[in-house]
C-alpha cells in the first residue's frame, strides 16, 4: 500500500512540474509577443509623428508660398517653415518634440 502511494506521490510531482514548465513556456511566448507589439507601437508611433510633421509643413509651405509674394516678412516663415523637412532623420525628429 505505501509503495502504491509512493508512486501516485512521484507521479503527481511529474504532473505539477510539467505544469511549471508549460507555464513557463506560455509566459515567455506571451513576454515576447508583448515587447513584440510594444516595439511595434513604437515604430507607429515614430511614423505618425513624422506624417504629421509633414502635413504641417505641407499645410505651412503652401501657405508660405501663397504669401511670400506679398511681403518679405513672410519669407522668414518659409524658412521656418522648411526646417521640418529633417524630420526624416530621426534626431531632429527628437528635438522638435
Amino acid at each position: 500500500m505505501t509503495g502504491k502511494f509512493v508512486d501516485d506521490i512521484k507521479l503527481e510531482q511529474q504532473r505539477v512540474a510539467g505544469l511549471i514548465v508549460q507555464l513557463k513556456n506560455e509566459i515567455g511566448q506571451v513576454t515576447n509577443s508583448v515587447a513584440g507589439k510594444e516595439t511595434q507601437i513604437q515604430e507607429l508611433t515614430g511614423k505618425l509623428d513624422v506624417l504629421k510633421q509633414v502635413e504641417e509643413f505641407y499645410t505651412k509651405g503652401v501657405v508660405g508660398q501663397e504669401t511670400e509674394q506679398s511681403t518679405e516678412p513672410q519669407q522668414a516663415e518659409d524658412t521656418q517653415a522648411q526646417e521640418p523637412q529633417s524630420v526624416f532623420a530621426p534626431e531632429p525628429n527628437d528635438e522638435q518634440s
